[in-house]
């Protein structure tokens, strides 16, 4: 445990320096940390190819409800698409509540004061989703991690959790297309048009959802590269740290309005993007999601990059507050296999601090664990 905690802290030693906004430095071959983010996009939205429907890639990937299970299993084509509460809120609500969402009854965000402050309706669902991709799920399910078993085994005798160069994972946050209507003033034509929508069941009923906002990691890097989007009619997509897109919007950075969760407008895209969209075949509807920034995990300085739903409205985690590196940074579990729910729980930027981590093996900055129950209170 000790060699898994020292090599963490040297990973993420910082040399100080004012602070960042979800923009990376190059990466360390050379390419736009930005470019990197839209080729990801495009290889992860692109069409599925199954002619039984219209899903996209990241859509075919496991969720973690098929991976941190007694037998996970890789989904086939028709498998549905089954919708969640915030995996990050439920890490630290004591009881925790139900996981799977019924498109018939609500998901209400994790925090309702902000839901409400970003003018979300009142009786609005949002649902989530985690998935990842054949890469990571063949990581996680050979080496036995997807249990408390597995994990306190590894925790006895390692070695060091390790995922592989091309293990990519996602998380995306779903709105009732009727609730996005009442939310942006839209038509449902409007919804149509301008956000990727499918429908999500748990098992009984079925409801037409559309895709608010999303980030994905991959491993790319050792330490992973990290990017977040989010859709151009969400108010307050930019608040607090601005957008930024040096490679894929006309208007590069984009600053935070003195007024919260007021709009910020369209994000048109500059050429490359639109030649990388055309030459993969993939739906104009993508053209209204925005690039709000990336991080990559030299921790030279002390980075922020939060996304207005994922963590402000349905975590309660505010964007000041928010890092992807430092939150994974913490993503640990104890001797007996459980996930390190009271750091899970927290809001971080910069180093990490050493007694969050005490009595934990990292996970390499992967959370699924905690989709796995808690210990006993």
């Amino acid at each position: 445990m000790r060699k898994h905690f020292a090599s963490l802290i040297v990973v993420l030693s910082l040399a100080g320096g004012s602070v960042a906004y979800g923009q990376a430095p190059a990466l360390p071959w050379g390419q736009n940390p930005d470019m990197l983010a839209w080729q990801t996009l495009v290889q992860v939205v692109a069409p599925a190819g199954n002619p039984q429907n219209t899903n996209v890639e990241f859509e075919t990937w496991a969720s973690d409800q098929d991976i941190y299970t007694a037998n996970p299993q890789w989904p086939g084509t028709g498998a549905t698409k089954t919708l969640t509460i915030s995996a990050l809120a439920n890490a630290h609500l004591h009881p925790r509540l139900p996981q799977v969402i019924a498109p018939g009854q609500c998901g209400k965000p994790g925090d309702p004061n902000v839901a409400k402050a970003a003018g979300f309706p009142a009786d609005g669902c949002i649902g989530e989703e985690v998935r990842r991709n054949w890469a990571s799920f063949q990581y996680i399910v050979a080496n036995n991690l997807y249990s408390h078993a597995g994990l306190a085994q590894r925790y006895q005798k390692g070695p060091k959790v390790d995922f592989p160069a091309d293990a990519i994972e996602l998380k995306a946050d779903w709105a009732r297309v009727q609730d996005v209507m009442k939310w942006v003033n839209l038509t449902e034509q409007q919804v149509e048009d301008r956000y990727y929508t499918n429908t999500a069941s748990d098992g009984t009923t079925t409801a037409k959802y559309a895709l608010l906002s999303f980030h994905f990691s991959t491993k790319l890097l050792h330490n992973w590269f990290w990017t977040d989007f989010e859709n151009e009619n969400t108010p307050g997509r930019c608040d607090d740290i601005g957008c930024h897109d040096s490679y894929g919007a006309v208007k590069p950075n984009v600053k935070p309005n003195s007024t919260t969760w007021q709009p910020y407008g369209t994000c048109a895209k500059t050429k490359p993007v639109l030649a990388m969209f055309g030459n993969a075949g993939i739906s104009s509807v993508w053209q209204h999601y925005c690039l709000k920034g990336t991080q990559t995990t030299s921790f030279t300085e002390p980075l922020r990059l939060g996304n207005s739903v994922i963590e402000a409205i349905n975590a309660s985690v505010p964007i000041n507050k928010s890092s992807c590196i430092s939150c994974h940074a913490y993503a640990s579990f104890d001797n007996k296999g459980y996930a390190n729910y009271d750091a899970a729980g927290g809001n971080y930027i910069g180093n990490i601090v050493p007694s969050r981590l005490h009595g934990y093996v990292t996970n390499d900055f992967v959370w699924g664990p905690i989709t796995l129950p808690p210990p006993p209170q």
